[in-house]
């Protein structure tokens, strides 16, 4: 895998000999869910005495909410004397999600996938539908991150570390698993990981301006 994208990636173990092990299951778990060009910064320190395993990772910028208008043009049409909502796709990247709203909006006996680039959509008021439909939000890949980064730090915890807390803070996540109740000094230290990561972007800046 190629982990280039990621400008920070830290992997510790108190258990000198695992850490190459872990860095491996993280990197593969990170490659399943493609989340390498999500990801800016990362570091993951584990502790088997203490059965605790920490996360901080810094994420690069999230996509805003999608809608139709983003991806399609709205209008009405008339085929064979009967009106319609006419969506002429431009990008197609989200057909999936468009698809699946459309059919949960208006049933799939109603959504016609008239070519690649056009859907045609029965309603009762083809007019006021193509009104309000540019607006509609069809995916947030924000809280798609979300769930995966929760799924990817969920996958690479060691067997048994089962109390589990995360924490997202605009692009800011951080994780935690135990195999005991989470401390308070424990939570501490990981909000210390992502300052540490926070800081380092502040030094490459300053040593970039140095050499200007």
């Amino acid at each position: 895998m190629n982990m280039e994208p990621l400008e920070i990636y830290k992997v510790y173990s108190a258990i000198e000999s695992e850490a190459a092990v872990y860095k491996t299951i993280i990197s593969d778990n990170m490659s399943d869910l493609r989340l390498a060009s999500a990801i800016g910064r990362i570091s993951v320190e584990i502790y088997p005495a203490n059965a605790l395993y920490m996360v901080a990772a810094i994420l690069r910028d999230v996509e805003m909410p999608v809608h139709i208008s983003d991806m399609a043009g709205v209008t009405t049409s008339y085929e064979g004397g009967e009106g319609f909502v006419k969506i002429t796709v431009e990008r197609e990247k989200y057909m999936p999600e468009l698809t699946r709203y459309l059919w949960e909006k208006y049933t799939p006996a109603n959504v016609v996938q008239a070519d690649r680039w056009t859907i045609l959509i029965r309603t009762e008021d083809p007019a006021k539908e193509a009104g309000s439909l540019p607006s509609a939000v069809i995916a947030d890949p924000s809280q798609t991150l979300h769930a995966d980064m929760i799924e990817f730090s969920v996958r690479c915890v060691p067997e048994g570390f089962r109390v589990r807390y995360h924490m997202f803070n605009d692009n800011e996540f951080i994780f935690i698993a135990s195999e005991d109740i989470i401390e308070p000094n424990q939570l501490e230290h990981v909000k210390k990981m992502m300052r540490k990561l926070k800081d380092a972007k502040v030094e490459i800046v300053a040593k970039k301006k140095e050499e200007q």
